[in-house]
This record gives C-alpha cells, sequence and structure tokens, in this order.
C-alpha cells in the first residue's frame, strides 16, 4: 500500500469514493464529499493523503485549520476520512490517521481536533476535553490531542466547509424560497429537515405556525441558495409595498 499526497488527477475519484464511504452511514449527511470540495476551492486542505493498492485509490483523509476562540493557533481538524466499503477492516484509516498525524507533527503543528468515537480514536491519543468545545457537537465525541502537552480552553470553529445541508434540508429551504411571502409560509414544523433548519436559525417559526427566512443565516451553509433567498425575500417586499404590484400578486379587487 502506497499513502501519498492528493494529484488534481485524483479529485473525481476522491469525490466517488468518499460518496461510497458514507452512503449507507446513519449518521451522515452524505454531505461530506462537498466539504472536501469546499476545502480544496478555499485552499484549506492542510494535508490531503489518498491511499493506493496495486494502484487503485481505496482510501482517503483531510486535514484542515481551526479556529480556537483563546487565540490559540496551528490547530487542525481531522476528517473527513473515507475508506472503500470493501476495503474496511484492513486497518488503511489507522494508517492514513497516523500518515497525516506524523506529517503535522513535521509541520510544527500543535494540536489536532476531531468529531467521532472516543473507542476507536484513543488508540492514536485522543479524548474529550471539557475545556475544549464545538458547538453543536455532543461533548463526548468531540476529541482532541496536543503535540505540545497544552490544551487549549475555549471554542473551536472547524472551516466553513463543514458547515454543509443535506440534499433534504437543500429541498425543503428551496421549497421556501420558491413559496416565500412577506408574512412567510406554512410548513410541517414536525417536518426533521424543517425542524433542522430551525435549529440552525435558517428558518424561525411565528405564532401562527408559519415560519419566517433568514437569508443571512444560510449565508453560512449555502451562499448560492442564500443569494436566491435573499432576492425571493426582496421582491415580495418590494410587492407588500406597493399596493398596485400586491393586488395583481395576490389577485386582489
Amino acid at each position: 500500500m502506497i499513502i501519498r499526497s492528493e494529484n488534481t488527477s485524483d479529485i473525481e475519484v476522491i469525490t466517488d469514493i468518499t460518496k461510497a464511504a458514507f452512503e449507507d452511514r446513519s449518521f451522515s449527511l452524505n454531505t461530506e464529499h462537498f466539504t472536501i470540495q469546499d476545502l480544496r476551492a478555499d485552499g484549506a486542505l492542510t494535508v490531503s493523503l489518498v491511499a493506493e493498492v496495486d494502484g487503485r485509490i481505496v482510501g482517503y483523509i483531510a486535514f484542515s485549520p481551526v479556529t480556537i476562540s483563546d487565540g490559540t493557533k496551528n490547530w487542525y481538524n481531522l476528517g473527513p476520512v473515507a475508506i472503500v466499503p470493501e476495503f474496511q477492516g484492513r486497518r488503511i484509516g489507522t494508517i492514513l490517521v497516523n500518515s497525516g498525524l506524523t506529517l503535522l507533527k513535521s509541520m510544527s503543528s500543535e494540536g489536532i481536533v476531531l468529531i467521532g468515537l472516543p473507542a476507536y480514536f484513543s488508540r492514536f491519543g485522543f479524548w474529550s476535553y471539557p475545556q475544549l468545545i464545538n458547538d453543536g457537537t455532543p461533548q463526548e465525541v468531540f476529541l482532541a490531542m496536543s503535540l505540545t502537552e497544552r490544551i487549549p480552553n475555549g471554542t473551536v470553529d472547524l472551516h466553513k466547509a463543514f458547515k454543509q445541508l443535506s440534499i433534504i434540508e437543500k429541498d425543503a429551504i428551496a421549497e421556501v424560497i420558491i413559496d416565500y411571502a412577506i408574512a412567510g409560509i406554512k410548513v410541517d414544523l414536525e417536518d426533521p429537515a424543517i425542524e433542522s433548519l430551525i435549529d440552525k436559525g435558517i428558518l424561525s417559526a411565528t405564532l401562527d405556525g408559519k415560519v419566517m427566512m433568514h437569508p443571512s443565516a444560510l449565508t453560512e451553509y449555502d451562499s448560492y441558495l442564500a443569494q436566491v433567498g435573499q432576492f425571493r425575500a426582496t421582491e415580495m417586499s418590494r410587492v407588500h409595498k406597493n399596493p398596485i404590484m400586491a393586488a395583481i400578486k395576490y389577485g386582489s379587487g
């Protein structure tokens, strides 16, 4: 097996194996390949490694920079890690993690965080520390390993590429944008996608059971949908303020 840095010619294969690796994982939103693409586009793939077996890429791992509220520098996030399903269980993930950690140490990294199971990642030296948190992530699965024997004290922000909407969330917000009116629109507030969008602050529920859209919050997750949403909200505001256009739009008179 060969572990090496990604080449431009690997990009499509990395996308394919990442999709395959997470396709049947219940915890996954199936957005990991988009995360990698966005990290790459933003120049934030500090370490990007592939595992080759007999000339075939069967595994991938990424490391990207994080920011910590106490000002600590040179910390990175581990993930995603993707292994082709038929090659899982062959320690390829372990080799990729160790290879990535070795590279980061050589680059004077001070530490690494990740979201994962302690039962697996404790073997590498990752543990949960109460003083180091990531908003929205259960503390027991937000793990860290210091390379300087110092654990920061603060909130960790991952790269914006990790703020991805699932396909069902994108479909739900697209429907909201299409049907949007200045007073909000009626939706099923018990729909898991709507609940998730409310939790993210993209939608907010009103007392009459409608939802209002917040394009500025959507920008953190999908800039294109946010632009479309802002255009729709602006259009509705313009119609609402113009009685003649409102009469045309809503069939009044």
